[in-house]
């Protein structure tokens, strides 16, 4: 079994196992109303969808959750599967980034990709509260040649100073056949354009691999600034693909969230 086969069997079955013992106590949460925006250099840019070389770009998500759903840039329109102070689950329509040939060097030649609508589940477990998370998510785009994409990841919050805590978060991400061949491969009319060597994904496979470490300030009981820094990293199988020219990139934000009564 693949091992993202076997992350997401796991993390399913706990998500399974909380989210029963969390409908067992019938809690409620009020609605949640947050604002975050900042500077990331990263690789899924809301201005310029997927990159190679990552870049310094904006970075924002509004975000909305009642008892009955939630919108939000990051996890689309939907509905709750669960949602308890320790585990959410929710499934509804988001959108799959495209890219933009003139927004990469790499991309020359290679043409544009739009983006499109996805169906989307997604979901996050505190096995242990403010401590331990375990998230994740799953897209499969409307256009079917875009494919499907998937994300998961634990990060883990400690205290550092009385209005200060510190984070670290490791995640992977993952894309089906369709995705690699529409994202990297090169066909045989794009190496033409672009010189390139052909490429053609063999399979599905794991992407990147992130790890970062943050802090996160509290400038009252509604305001945090958050800093991170880290380094994502290609795998041995996308490194296939002669669209990339180097296996690790530095990740870093600088945030501010904002949440609203």
């Amino acid at each position: 079994m693949h091992a993202w086969h076997r992350f997401m069997a796991v993390w399913c079955a706990a998500l399974g196992v909380c989210v029963n013992v969390c409908a067992q106590q019938g809690m409620t949460l009020p609605d949640k109303k947050e604002v975050t925006l900042g500077l990331s250099r990263t690789n899924q840019s809301l201005l310029h969808g997927v990159l190679i070389n990552y870049k310094n770009d904006l970075t924002l998500n509004v975000n909305y959750e009642n008892a009955k759903g939630f919108a939000s840039i990051q996890n689309g329109v939907g509905v709750w599967l669960v949602r308890e102070e320790l585990v959410k689950a929710g499934v509804g329509v988001n959108y799959m980034m495209g890219r933009q040939e003139a927004a990469d060097r790499r991309y020359s030649g290679m043409g544009d990709v739009p983006g499109s609508a996805m169906s989307y589940v997604w979901g996050e477990w505190q096995p242990i509260q403010d401590a331990i998370t375990l998230y994740g998510n799953f897209g499969d785009s409307w256009n079917s040649s875009n494919g499907k994409l998937a994300q998961w990841g634990m990060t883990l919050g400690f205290p550092v100073l009385q209005t200060v805590n510190g984070f670290a978060d490791v995640s992977r991400s993952w894309g089906d056949q369709r995705y690699v061949q529409r994202f990297y491969g090169v066909s045989s009319s794009q190496t033409t354009l672009s010189g390139y060597r052909p490429f053609t994904a063999p399979s599905a496979g794991t992407l990147y691999r992130n790890t970062q470490v943050g802090l996160v300030f509290a400038y009252d009981a509604q305001t945090d600034v958050i800093v991170a820094r880290g380094k994502s990293s290609a795998t041995s199988f996308l490194m296939e693909s002669p669209l990339l020219d180097r296996k690790s990139q530095a990740l870093s934000a600088v945030v501010l969230s904002q949440r609203f009564d």
